[in-house]
C-alpha cells in the first residue's frame, strides 16, 4: 500500500508523516504532529468499487433517493494530561455519541472508536493500556483481534487511542478512508480523528486549538471540538456531541456530559461545562465560607455566579451563601435573580426561616401565574 501526504495550509508550518515512515522524535510538544491520510488504493478493483459506490450515490441524490449506508462524520480528540487526567470528546450527525464512542480512565488514557464503532474497543485499549502498552501496540492489537461486531470488521473502523506519557495514535480502516475526507492527527498526549469532514482543516483546526488552550483538559478538549466545528466539521450535519474526564480525584471531579439530539450540539455541550463548573466553583465557595476564608468564598462565588448564571439552583444557593457571609444585599439580589428563574421555587425557598432578617418590604414579590 502507498500512503499519500495531507497537505495543510501554509501557517501550519509542520511536517506530516506518510504512513510506516520513520520520524525522529519531536523536539518540542507543539511541533509533534502526525497524519494517517490515507493509503492510497493501488487495488484498481477497490478503486473501482469505491467509485461505482459514489456514483450510486449521486444518482440516488439527483432522483430523491435515500441510500443506507455507513454512519458518516464524526471527529474526536483523545488526551491525557501529565496529572493523570484522561478524557475524550466527540461530534457526529448521530444520536447519542457519548453512548458509545468515547471511554477514559485517570492513569491509564482515553479511546475513541467511531465510523462504524466497535464499543469493545474502549474496554480493552484501557485493559491493555492498564498493562503499560504503548498506544501504537495497544492499537495495532485491537486492530488485529476486531471481533466483526455488527458484521463489519476493522476496514469499518477509526480509532485514536493515548495512554499516559505516551504518543497518541489512529487508525483510519479503508472504508472510513473512502468518506468525503478522513485523517488524523497525534502527538505526546493526545490523538484527533475525523471521517466524513468538510476538509483536511477540520483536523488542524482542532490541533491548533487543544495545543494553544488555556485551562483545564475539559476546556482543552473542548475547545478542539468546537474548532473543528467553525472549520466546516461534518459533511452531513450534527446532532449530538459528549465530554468525558477522568480525573484522580474521582467522585464529582469526573466529566461526563452528553448533549444526545440538539440542532447545534457543540455550543450546548460548552454550556452544560459551564454550569458543571459553575458547581464546582459553588462548592469551593461553600468550603471556604465553613472554613472562614471569606474573601475566597466571595471570589468562587462571583465565579460560580459568571459561569452559571441562568440556573436557579446557582442562585439559590448563592443567596443562603450570601445570607452566611453576612451580606444581606447580595442575599437579597440573589433571591431575585433566584424568583426570576423559578418563582414556584423562590416563594417556598423565602419561607425559610434563613431568611427573617431579612426586611420583608425588600423580597422579591413573585405574582403567581394565572390558572390555565
Amino acid at each position: 500500500m502507498m500512503c499519500a501526504r495531507v497537505p495543510l495550509p501554509a501557517a501550519m508550518n509542520v511536517r506530516i508523516a506518510a504512513c510506516g515512515e520513520q520520524r525522529p522524535r519531536p523536539r518540542t510538544f507543539r511541533k509533534a504532529f502526525s497524519c494517517s491520510r490515507h493509503r492510497e488504493a493501488s487495488d484498481t478493483m477497490r478503486f473501482t468499487r469505491n467509485l461505482r459506490q459514489r456514483a450510486v450515490r449521486l444518482i440516488a441524490v439527483a432522483f430523491g433517493f435515500a441510500i443506507a449506508g455507513p454512519a458518516l462524520a464524526t471527529f474526536s480528540i483523545v488526551a491525557c494530561a501529565p496529572s493523570g487526567t484522561c478524557g475524550a470528546a466527540v461530534a457526529t450527525n448521530n444520536l447519542a455519541v457519548g453512548a458509545t464512542v468515547i471511554y477514559a480512565q485517570a492513569n491509564v488514557g482515553a479511546v475513541a472508536s467511531q465510523y462504524e464503532t466497535n464499543p469493545s474497543y474502549g474496554p480493552k485499549g484501557l485493559a491493555l493500556l492498564q498493562r503499560h502498552v504503548s498506544a501504537r501496540a495497544a492499537l495495532d492489537e485491537l486492530v488485529r483481534t476486531d471481533d466483526g461486531f455488527e458484521g463489519q470488521d476493522a476496514a469499518f473502523r477509526q480509532v485514536g487511542i493515548v495512554g499516559i506519557g505516551d504518543e497518541g495514535a489512529a487508525f483510519t480502516g479503508e472504508q472510513a478512508m473512502a468518506s468525503p475526507w478522513s485523517g488524523s492527527a497525534t502527538g505526546p498526549g493526545y490523538a484527533i480523528q475525523g471521517n466524513g469532514l468538510k476538509s483536511e482543516a477540520v483536523i488542524a483546526a482542532m490541533r491548533g486549538a487543544f495545543l494553544d488552550g488555556k485551562g483545564s483538559l475539559a476546556d482543552r478538549l473542548l475547545a478542539a471540538l468546537a474548532a473543528g466545528q467553525r472549520a466546516g466539521g461534518q459533511t452531513t450535519g450534527k446532532m449530538s456531541a459528549a465530554l468525558l474526564v477522568r480525573t484522580q480525584e474521582g467522585g464529582f471531579q469526573d466529566i461526563d456530559l452528553r448533549i444526545d439530539a440538539a440542532a447545534d450540539p457543540v455550543p450546548a455541550l460548552r454550556h452544560l461545562l459551564d454550569l458543571h463548573q459553575a458547581n464546582s466553583a459553588m462548592v469551593r465557595a461553600e468550603r471556604a465560607q465553613r472554613r472562614g476564608k471569606r474573601e475566597q468564598a466571595r471570589i468562587a462565588l462571583h465565579e460560580a455566579i459568571r459561569l452559571g448564571a441562568d440556573w436557579d439552583r446557582v442562585w439559590r444557593r448563592a443567596a443562603r451563601l450570601q445570607m452566611a457571609l453576612g451580606d444581606s444585599n447580595g442575599a437579597l439580589q440573589a433571591l431575585a435573580a433566584f424568583a426570576h428563574l423559578n418563582p414556584t421555587w423562590a416563594q417556598l425557598e423565602m419561607q425559610d426561616p434563613l431568611y427573617t432578617a431579612l426586611p420583608a418590604d425588600q423580597l422579591p414579590r413573585i405574582v403567581s401565574p394565572a390558572p390555565d
